[in-house]
């Protein structure tokens, strides 16, 4: 990837992360990355386009920290517990995770980055599943749900709060270690 492409795909995701993918404009991210937007264009035909690589890096990003995780932590409390803590990490930057922010903007997103945040989501809560398993839950699958369920939510208003702690609270009793 070249170095603007990739640099126009940071700001985009730290823009939709803090002002949501509709919150800015190639505009903005042309003045910030310091081209024209007609650059842009060329990496990104539309914001679209835009917004699909966005997703599939991230959910990319996703897949090799589950592999990390998976490799280097022996115990899947602690890979869960590491998950919380990366996710907890955006409320004092005043961000939310960007397929939650995404999602929430359903009806102004293209069919193709819905599929790809539903793909993002799945996986997510697969990985989650087999943490729940190794920990002996009687139905890994639904507790998944509900955990990204709660850690998604709770990042929502642990940011209204300016209150990392409201995570925790939220997810308190899904992990009995």
């Amino acid at each position: 990837m070249t170095d603007t492409k990739t640099r126009i795909l940071d700001l985009a995701e730290n823009l939709t992360q803090s002002k949501g993918f509709n919150g800015f404009s190639y505009l903005d991210l042309a003045a910030e990355v310091g081209i024209k937007t007609s650059s842009i264009h060329y990496h990104y035909k539309s914001k679209a386009d835009l917004a699909l690589a966005l997703v599939e890096r991230h959910r990319e990003a996703l897949e090799a920290a589950f592999k990390r995780l998976d490799d280097d932590v022996a115990n899947p409390a602690d890979r869960l517990e590491s998950i919380v803590t990366h996710f907890k990490g955006y409320i004092g930057e005043e961000k939310i995770c960007m397929c939650g922010m995404m999602a929430a903007e359903f009806e102004s997103i293209s069919p193709a980055v819905r599929k790809a945040l539903a793909l993002y989501f799945r996986d997510f809560q697969n990985w989650l599943a087999k943490q729940f398993s190794a920990l002996g839950h009687p139905n890994p699958p639904a507790v998944a749900l509900q955990y990204v369920s709660a850690l998604e939510g709770s990042l929502l208003l642990a940011r209204l709060e300016g209150d990392a702690s409201v995570v925790d609270r939220s997810l308190d009793g899904f992990v009995n270690t």
